[in-house]
């Protein structure tokens, strides 16, 4: 009987010379293949847990612990010589209280191969929950530094901030940022603020936030122009106190009322310009100083201090202290302390009072009759001695 022939053992080993793995081409594609996949899950572990657990949980679901990413797309892939992370079709990322949605998003990452920068494009919705309420920004791009606390938004920005005062925020301009962990809300480029009813523009607006995040103050710079019920207000740098409702405006100021309690015949707006004004809510009062003018019908006011008492958003008396002058038709008084009423349309000088007649020796029937009243000796006013400043806390609306 023949016994079948062996295979030699040369022939049982492989080609030492080349390795088995590259013999054959697809056996070769395969373990690069294998290889590419390693390298990615290495790189994008952090990424690739967070994408793998919102298949199971929602990425809108609850707020998430610090350094978690979750992200859900139609369309994922890694741009290996950029170093960035693509998504596109139903983006849904989340990250801490933050979720962005769109169609289109790209992480960059750092050297650590981790994600630092998400940038949101094709007009995303940024929202971030906070205990009672939630913040929303609509933007043509909106970019989240993941590492920092800190996000922004570029082209036609949109926002409706609600977790930082007792009343939202709608913020409109074309470039804004928010940093939480300086506490400030930054806009820029024709700027919008709606808050309270109060309604303002500028060229910059800040907010800045206390400790326990809710908005101090509103600063508006880079000429700035404020509008609430019947009156207006501008001036190249306006600060409004959230909680107080107080206002300060500096340099160039205007403001203008428009009187809702006025004499029948008298005019219906008072103008003020100075060079600082300072509204005080809680005695409604308000303080100009620095080169005050005030014009009112026929009467042109101007000192170096004015202080104006309100009543229903209403201007109801004007005092003028520090040696002031009121000119109106035929006449110019100076004193110590002008008072000026609305309704009825009068005025009273007191105090070391001079009186000068334009129209001295014109008959009596070419010359307007004139109002108000001067008091050459009744005396300076207890204000006449204080000095023109700026601060609210040195003047007594009691005086007045």
């Amino acid at each position: 009987m023949k016994m079948p022939q062996l295979p030699s053992a040369k022939s049982l080993l492989p080609p030492m010379s080349v390795p088995a793995i590259f013999r054959d081409a697809s056996v070769r594609q395969r373990a690069m293949k294998t290889a590419l996949t390693v390298m990615l899950t290495l790189a994008l572990s952090p990424l690739m847990m967070a994408t793998s657990a919102s298949s199971a949980t929602s990425p809108t679901s609850g707020k998430l612990d610090p350094g978690v990413i979750r992200m859900s797309a139609d369309k994922q892939l890694y741009d290996i010589a950029k170093q960035k992370y693509v998504l596109s079709g139903k983006v849904i990322v989340a990250f801490q209280d933050m979720v962005v949605t769109g169609n289109r998003a790209e992480m960059e990452m750092g050297a650590s191969g981790k994600p630092e920068v998400a940038n949101f494009f094709d007009r995303p919705t940024f929202k971030r929950k906070g205990d009672t309420a939630e913040d929303k920004v609509v933007g043509d791009i909106i970019k989240v530094y993941l590492g920092e606390n800190r996000y922004g938004a570029i082209g036609n920005v949109e926002s409706f901030i609600a977790t930082v005062a007792a009343d939202p925020f709608t913020i409109r301009s074309d470039v804004q940022e928010f940093d939480n962990k300086n506490k400030v809300v930054s806009a820029s480029g024709n700027v919008f603020v709606d808050y309270q009813g109060s309604k303002v523009q500028s060229s910059l607006a800040n907010v800045r936030m206390k400790d326990d995040g809710k908005a101090e103050r509103v600063i508006f710079s880079g000429g700035a122009r404020l509008k609430k019920q019947a009156s207006e207000i501008s001036g190249n740098k306006i600060t409004v106190m959230v909680d107080s409702g107080n206002l300060i405006a500096e340099n160039n100021v205007k403001t203008q009322v428009d009187l809702q309690a006025k004499a029948a015949d008298g005019p219906s707006r008072v103008v003020i310009t100075s060079d600082y004004q300072q509204y005080d809510k809680s005695s409604d009062v308000m303080i100009a100083s620095g080169n005050v003018k005030i014009l009112y019908g026929d009467y042109v006011a101007v000192g170096p201090k004015a202080t104006f008492k309100l009543k229903d958003n209403d201007i109801d008396r004007i005092f003028l202290t520090g040696r002031a002058t009121i000119t109106e038709t035929g006449r110019t008084i100076t004193a110590d302390k002008i008072t000026i009423t609305t309704n009825p349309k009068n005025f009273e000088a007191v105090g070391n009072v001079k009186v000068n007649f334009k129209n001295a020796g014109t008959p009596a029937a070419a010359v307007k009759p004139a109002t108000g009243k001067a008091t050459p000796h009744g005396g300076a006013s207890k204000n006449a001695s204080k000095p023109a400043g700026k601060p609210l806390q040195q003047d007594d609306p009691s005086d007045y």
